[in-house]
């Protein structure tokens, strides 16, 4: 599962790699972490760049393809705060720091990192664990020091043009499923689900999101679940998620968990979102909870999205 988190968080911007001057697309090198040492691989040699038997997860590449970044895990028995690393492409350290929450007073150390992604070449961004329904995504300029963005929810995808960060909406981890349906936001903008007629909402110092659930009698109905994975159009426009919506109905009023009570009425859709909060959405019918996860959403442009299941592919048009 961490491999996966950490393979989305990093996929948005992995697909704009280009090798230096003199190179192509294909020739450019790519990294890996092989028993917690950073290895790069480049025109068929392979070479280890670290040998400190130091906890490792992840190291990517720059969008220049000229430094490598990777975090020490710092496991509970090295007794250290996780810090991120860069080197060149020959394994000489360019630098190191810790990413810095700005949420708390003092600012501290970011605990415990999940994963990393370029932002550009000029910073790093981190997402670091809260609790297993929350995360903080903390960009940090290289060049300063300085933070650039501080948020919380999961799944963060930056825009190619860097100027914001989509990603799902923090919410309670003790809670039933009606408080914990699903909001899209860029930065601390909700833009999808909203109700009819309203526009993306700024939500600022705890403010409440949209209300989209709704209680008839006992069932909570319009639940919202989005599946892991959200994409990006090519021109920073457009987002295609995949949304579930289901209603609930607890056993008894005071019911706090989804087992508690009985789900019914689950339809699942690709949808595709314009920052200005307008969506439209291609049904996903007929399909089992593993093939709803295994749909694949790709922009042909940045107005057309395709749409891949097991029964072939299908097209919609962007908002």
């Amino acid at each position: 599962m961490l491999q996966e988190r950490i393979g989305l968080f990093s996929l948005v911007l992995s697909l704009c790699l280009v090798g230096p001057p003199g190179f192509g697309a294909s020739l450019a090198p790519s990294v890996e972490v092989r028993n917690s040492e950073v290895w790069v691989i480049h025109d068929g040699q392979q070479k280890r760049l670290t040998n400190d038997h130091k906890a490792k997860l992840q190291a990517v590449l720059s969008p220049g393809a000229d430094k490598i970044a990777y975090f020490l895990q710092c496991s509970q028995g090295e007794q250290c705060t996780p810090s991120i690393v860069m080197l060149d492409l020959d394994g000489h350290h360019l630098a190191e720091f810790q990413p810095i929450s700005e949420a708390t007073q003092p600012p501290a150390a970011c605990a415990s990192i999940l994963a990393i992604v370029w932002v550009g070449d000029d910073s790093i961004a981190a997402e670091c664990h809260v609790n297993p329904s929350l995360s903080e995504y903390i960009e940090t300029n290289l060049a300063t020091g300085q933070v650039t963005r501080d948020l919380f929810g999961g799944d963060f995808a930056p825009a190619p043009n860097r100027r914001y960060v989509a990603h799902v909406a923090g919410f309670p981890h003790f809670a039933p499923p009606y408080a914990q349906s699903n909001y899209l936001q860029l930065d601390s903008t909700t833009i999808y689900p909203l109700p009819e007629g309203m526009g993306p909402v700024e939500q600022r110092n705890s403010t409440s999101p949209p209300e989209v659930v709704r209680k008839n009698g006992p069932t909570y109905t319009g639940i919202h679940e989005f599946m892991p994975g959200l994409v990006w159009s090519p021109d920073s426009q457009h987002l295609a998620l995949i949304d579930c919506t289901y209603d609930w109905t607890p056993n008894q009023e005071a019911s706090l968990s989804a087992a508690d009570g009985k789900e019914s009425n689950r339809l699942c859709a690709a949808v595709a979102v314009s920052r200005a909060g307008k969506s439209v959405r291609v049904p996903l019918g007929g399909l089992s909870a593993g093939e709803i996860r295994d749909v694949r959403l790709s922009w042909l442009d940045g107005q057309t999205l395709q749409v891949q299941t097991g029964d072939g592919k299908k097209t919609l048009n962007a908002p």
